[in-house]
């Protein structure tokens, strides 16, 4: 679909012009990184004044924050729908990739969201913040769900798995977003897989009974070959 060109003579509802905005603003996001970014530049690329920019958006910083929740809402549109029919272990790989994808994907976005929005001071009573937790909530819902299938320990609350796994994403992924190193998808999402099934899963429950069924037909079939044996040597 062809890109609907911004101009002061074109005439758009206010929707279409701060959805048209947004889109130019998060381009050149992307570009420059936050550090950098001009909302002249993004003014000139909409080809509308900077004191249209600021009609819609009462600053730079609120224009940066729209843009973040624009591609947060983006994320969420196109998140991968889960197969039920994959193992608990799949299932988890699968949303530890998709996180890990989105950062090496964007790291300009990811690098303002992590860096500079959580640490303002309202952050928790944000946008943003509510669009994050809808963000994270496929990892916890399959916590969750390994829990409930008695696949993982139960006295460990499924927003603290989540915690240490978005912790640990944001741990590998630091150099990358510095500028300093890269990481693999694959091997990344694999390992805190790993790491998170392997620390919760449930160890199977031994039988007593069963077990010590097992051991006296043991014990009983050593007999045998040593009585078999014996005889041998007669």
């Amino acid at each position: 679909m062809a890109e609907k060109k911004l101009s002061s003579n074109t005439r758009m509802s206010k929707d279409e012009r701060v959805a048209s905005i947004l889109l130019k603003a998060k381009q050149h996001l992307r570009q420059v990184g936050h550090e950098n970014f001009s909302p002249v530049e993004v003014a000139q690329d909409c080809g509308v004044s900077e004191a249209t920019i600021y009609r819609y958006f009462a600053s730079k910083q609120d224009l940066l924050v729209r843009v973040a929740e624009f591609w947060v809402e983006e994320l969420l549109a196109g998140s991968p729908v889960l197969n039920k029919n994959d193992s608990i272990y799949d299932r988890l790989r699968q949303v530890v990739r998709y996180s890990l994808w989105v950062i090496h994907s964007e790291p300009a976005l990811s690098k303002f969201v992590l860096i500079v929005i959580r640490r303002e001071p309202g952050f928790r009573a944000s946008r943003i913040y509510s669009l994050n937790k809808r963000f994270t909530s496929n990892t916890t819902l399959v916590v969750q769900e390994a829990i409930d299938q008695g696949v993982f320990r139960n006295d460990v609350p499924p927003t603290m798995v989540r915690n240490m796994i978005f912790g640990t994403i944001e741990h590998e992924v630091w150099s990358y977003l510095l500028a300093d190193g890269d990481f693999s998808l694959d091997e990344s999402a694999r390992l805190i897989a790993d790491i998170v099934f392997k620390g919760l899963a449930v160890e199977p429950t031994i039988n007593v009974e069963t077990f010590n069924r097992s051991l006296e037909a043991i014990e009983k079939g050593v007999r045998d070959i040593d009585a078999a044996v014996a005889k041998l040597r007669d």
